[in-house]
């Protein structure tokens, strides 16, 4: 008895398996495409943080290495989410715009490859000296620069050698004139 039970979950299993390989077999290539690129973006990264410990190697947060809890998040966070998008964008696809030619898993797959290799970009155009390619420079313009990600300090604050520039002084100047008008403001409250 307790066999039969056991081999009916088992080819139940086995067909709901088979139904779900048969139905979302057509994004399995939009999805090998996507971790490449995410696998891309996370390998940019760690070489992103070598440069910055070269770079910087007193004031590196810790050692340039690959780490498992970065990786961790990538294959936790980054890669569910997005095949998630992948999948509800096909059956979205497949199963609402029935009528209507729209290629969703595609232009969906497109935006998260754009996100990713842009991502990317920016990593390998981070941290990067002078007399490096003028190609970098030139993203570096339009793109962020990951470097302090990896610090304790924003980039300015280095850049400054840790000194308080003059914007920042006079910024607390008035700061404090706004604060003291506050306090007399309310002083003439109590008063009143």
């Amino acid at each position: 008895m307790i066999y039969k039970i056991w081999k009916a979950a088992a080819v139940a299993l086995g067909s709901g398996i088979g139904w779900i390989v048969g139905v979302f077999e057509p994004t399995f290539p939009l999805i090998v495409v996507m971790l490449c690129f995410i696998f891309y973006d996370a390998w940019t990264a760690y070489q992103l943080d070598r440069r910055v410990k070269k770079a910087y190697p007193e004031k590196a947060k810790r050692p340039a290495r690959f780490t498992s809890f970065a990786f961790g998040k990538v294959v936790r966070k980054t890669i569910p989410e997005r095949l998630v998008l992948i999948l509800l964008a096909f059956m979205a696809e497949k199963w609402v715009f029935v009528h209507v030619s729209i290629p969703l898993s595609y232009i969906v797959t497109g935006a998260i490859l754009f996100e990713q290799a842009w991502s990317s970009l920016e990593n390998n155009s981070s941290c990067r000296s002078e007399n490096e390619s003028r190609f970098w420079r030139m993203l570096q313009r339009i793109m962020i620069d990951k470097t302090e990600r990896h610090f304790d300090v924003t980039l300015d604050e280095m850049k400054e050698g840790g000194r308080v520039t003059d914007e920042q002084i006079e910024s607390a100047r008035q700061l404090l004139a706004e604060f003291e008008r506050y306090k007399n403001g309310q002083k003439d409250e109590d008063t009143h």
